[in-house]
């Protein structure tokens, strides 16, 4: 099965979101004010992939952040730390935005629901058309931050350590300590898609009061 074979596959896969009451017992209640509504946690994650000898290839998977080439994917999980959602892997020069955009997540979501990102996510205008809304770190517009804007920023960040923890799990898989061989690229997404479902077994990810 071709990469691309395999990334139809994953999109048509029947993910479902946790339920938007169960998520939001999940959530401390000390976190409750600045994050009420926050039903996932989005990030992105790159795996390095052995450089191609064709020069087509290697700008379309070549990386400006890793600085090499690589496979980038979606990762998406509930503030208690369970996987529920995962993109194919696409050539590492794709943008968070679009990768959000074609990974078929968006329509999983729900009116009100509140995503969480980092600030490198600029997805404001594809959450808003299917009425969620995307909540990041506040950006600094003066020396300081106000108090209610550092607790804000912190309870943002303890959650967003969460996803990160996440992808930590899914690379611990030693298949990901050294490129992906070109050879692997037409099943590299069943061996992405069983590391991130077995990452389920390893928790728990989330944070304690």
């Amino acid at each position: 099965m071709s990469l691309w074979e395999t990334s139809v596959h994953m999109r048509n896969l029947p993910w479902n979101l946790a339920r938007r009451e169960k998520v939001k017992s999940t959530i401390p209640l000390k976190f409750q004010r600045y994050c009420p509504n926050v039903r996932v946690i989005l990030d992105c994650t790159e795996i390095a992939l052995e450089t191609a000898s064709s020069l087509t290839l290697q700008s379309e998977t070549f990386s400006s952040y890793k600085n090499r080439t690589t496979l980038k994917g979606l990762i998406e999980v509930a503030p208690n730390g369970l996987v529920t959602f995962i993109s194919p892997l696409y050539t590492g020069c794709i943008s968070d935005k679009e990768i959000t955009r074609i990974s078929g997540v968006l329509p999983l979501l729900e009116p009100g629901d509140d995503v969480m990102a980092d600030k490198g996510f600029l997805i404001q205008d594809l959450l808003a058309d299917v009425e969620s809304k995307l909540i990041i770190p506040p950006f600094k517009r003066s020396a300081q931050f106000s108090k209610e804007e550092t607790e804000q920023t912190q309870a943002i960040a303890r959650l967003r350590i969460i996803v990160e923890r996440v992808i930590g799990g899914i690379k611990s898989f030693h298949i990901w300590d050294s490129p992906v061989p070109l050879t692997l690229i037409g099943s590299v997404n069943q061996i992405w898609l069983n590391c991130c479902v077995l990452a389920n077994y390893q928790g728990p990810f989330c944070f304690e009061e």
